[in-house]
């Protein structure tokens, strides 16, 4: 670990609240340990975990890994990591809601915020059940946890606890507790609970977050595969929410996102994880209903799809004679050359009339260039078979023949917004 490293660490360590976890396949120096061990005596819990790389290095420096084991009599707890390699050499979780990673190049560090992509992945080395490295029989173990790590704001959910080897057992805003023990605790926001435990000089802390929200929602989108490009183009929905329409033979793609969520079961298809995606053909209407539990509470969205047999537009094509454009081609000769030979040849003074004979040619041409382009009457056509009169066309003809049949009029009229 070169002095960048240290530093950055030192500081991170620094700045800390509640708690510091690290993840190490290097070795820790002498200053890092003695920064853990001035958290630890401002009583901000400390996970330190080990790889199997990192713990080889410890072990070969006696020094070291006296100073390490010194931190479990503060309160730090020392973990073997069984999760093999990192991607990262370094990782550290600060506060519940950072982690800084070390880059490839090993020269940086990279913020990773709760938000962030690949959050998650690194806090599994963080929230992993990992045995504790060199555990005598008279150090204090705690297992600290919640009913729920995320709950309903002013919702009321139980912690537990269970602490060996200690004399007396703390938890912050609660006071002293027996060694063993549950508690109903109503949240009104986001909370991070602190347990201390100590026997005379020995000391451990733990630190655990429950996180709170507001509103359990379900996000979803509805795509289907652009047959030009071949890449899924989201589809606006109808004038009524969660309806849709399209016509048969496209893929169609929904999307869900239910953060939270204990289970999601996106019917008629299955049960899901909480963020994922399932790829139909619209070979007909179907009925959609995502079904999401979370903590005895249920939230359903019900999407249509309508597909419909009938294709909006035709796709017509303009058959073009060969010779079509050869017809339509218009050789002009270049009077310039003629222009430089006649003067090369002339001896006479008739320079003006020459001038005068290529410039009526020149009008000659240009209005039959003209006339041409007026016969081909694109206007005409393009007013002939204009997209949008098309659509009216046609959409008119549909109402008419489904009058009587209101649920294919409002199939019609989604339809619309479809190919708007």
């Amino acid at each position: 670990m070169n002095t960048h490293q240290t530093l950055f660490l030192k500081k991170r360590f620094g700045e800390a609240r509640h708690k510091i976890s690290l993840y190490l396949e290097e070795v820790l120096s002498v200053d890092l340990l003695e920064q853990l061990g001035k958290c630890l005596r401002r009583e901000i819990a400390c996970d330190i975990y080990l790889s199997k790389p990192g713990l080889e290095k410890t072990e070969s420096d006696a020094f070291i890994l006296i100073h390490l084991l010194k931190l479990r009599k503060l309160g730090a707890s020392i973990y073997l990591s069984e999760s093999g390699e990192g991607l990262h050499k370094i990782l550290c979780f600060k506060d519940h809601d950072m982690i800084y990673a070390l880059e490839e190049d090993h020269e940086n560090f990279v913020e990773l915020h709760t938000t962030d992509k690949g959050f998650d992945e690194y806090l599994n080395y963080f929230t992993s059940v990992e045995p504790e490295y060199r555990l005598e029989p008279d150090d204090i173990t705690i297992e600290f946890l919640s009913e729920s790590n995320t709950v309903y704001e002013r919702t009321a959910t139980k912690i537990f606890w269970e602490v060996t080897n200690a004399t007396h057992v703390a938890i912050d805003g609660i006071g002293e507790v027996a060694d063993s023990g549950q508690k109903t605790i109503t949240f009104l926001n986001d909370t991070i609970l602190k347990l201390k435990a100590t026997h005379g000089s020995q000391k451990k802390i733990k630190s655990l977050k429950v996180n709170t929200i507001s509103e359990f929602k379900i996000g979803y989108e509805v795509q289907f595969r652009n047959p030009s490009s071949n890449e899924f183009v989201a589809m606006n929905e109808s004038q009524h929410a969660g309806v849709f329409g399209i016509a048969k033979g496209y893929d169609v793609r929904l999307t869900w996102n239910v953060a939270h969520a204990d289970t999601v079961n996106v019917k008629p298809f299955g049960f899901y994880e909480n963020q994922g995606s399932h790829i139909f053909n619209s070979d007909g209407s179907i009925e959609i209903n995502i079904e999401a539990k979370f903590r005895g509470r249920n939230k359903n969205q019900k999407i249509l799809i309508y597909s419909f047999p009938t294709p909006i537009f035709e796709r017509k094509f303009i058959n073009l004679n060969q010779n079509t454009l050869k017809e339509m081609e218009i050789s002009i000769d270049d009077f310039r050359i003629k222009a430089l030979h006649y003067l090369k040849d002339s001896d006479n003074n008739h320079f003006r009339d020459y001038m005068d004979e290529m410039d009526n040619k020149y009008k000659s041409l240009k209005s039959t260039l003209l006339q041409k382009m007026e016969g081909t009457d694109f206007n005409e056509f393009y007013e002939q078979h204009s997209i949008p009169k098309l659509f009216k066309n046609r959409k008119s003809i549909l109402l008419n023949y489904f009058k009587s049949d209101p649920k294919i009029v409002d199939n019609i009229e989604s339809t619309r917004d479809y190919y708007e």
